[in-house]
């Protein structure tokens, strides 16, 4: 992989707690439970941006086996993001995906 993706949709780039790489996130959202999350707004990030996503993750669960699916990339000043992308084997459409894909589907990811 890394492949170059462009964002279909706008987006934001958040800082969420004390993680290390930021997290690229549906943007406009609801943020209600922000504060408690401790996730904050670093920039928005518009539509036609092109980003590099350098490869893809999948975290082991503690109760269901995977976990986390992510996207690990780049934005185009050098900024690493980390995309949340689903768990388990179910992802949900990625900004860089074409409008009216399904809200979950399943994937399958290998051991």
């Amino acid at each position: 992989m890394p492949a170059t993706v462009v964002l279909q949709r706008e987006t934001g780039l958040y800082r969420v707690g004390d993680e290390k790489l930021p997290v690229l996130s549906d943007h406009p959202r609801d943020t209600r439970s922000d504060a408690s999350q401790r996730r904050s707004l670093l920039r928005v990030v518009a539509p036609g941006t092109r980003v590099t996503i350098d490869r893809l993750t999948q975290r082991w669960g503690f109760d269901s086996g995977k976990g986390r699916i992510s996207a690990l990339g780049t934005l185009p000043g050098g900024e690493r993001f980390e995309y949340g992308w689903g768990a388990g084997r179910v992802i949900g459409p990625a900004p860089w995906e074409a409008p009216g894909l399904p809200n979950l589907r399943t994937v399958t990811c290998g051991d």
